[in-house]
């Protein structure tokens, strides 16, 4: 997992807990499985369709950014 990866979760969780919401309610939200969100928080799947998303839902930004090898 890289860096950026572990700070949109780090984010993501962060987030959760200053708004007092689950990841229940968030993937609510974005009309998606409760386990497919976490999977993307957690970096087993992809999700740049809703990484955005989540980051605007939850107040902060998010930028797609290509991690150097």
């Amino acid at each position: 997992m890289g860096n950026k990866q572990k700070q949109f979760r780090v984010n993501v969780q962060t987030a959760l807990v200053l708004q007092e919401t689950t990841l229940t309610e968030l993937a609510k939200q974005l009309g998606i499985s409760v386990s497919y969100l976490s999977d993307i928080v957690r970096g087993n799947r992809e999700g740049k369709k809703y990484k955005s998303k989540i980051a605007e839902l939850l107040g902060f930004h998010y930028e797609e950014m290509k991690e150097v090898s």
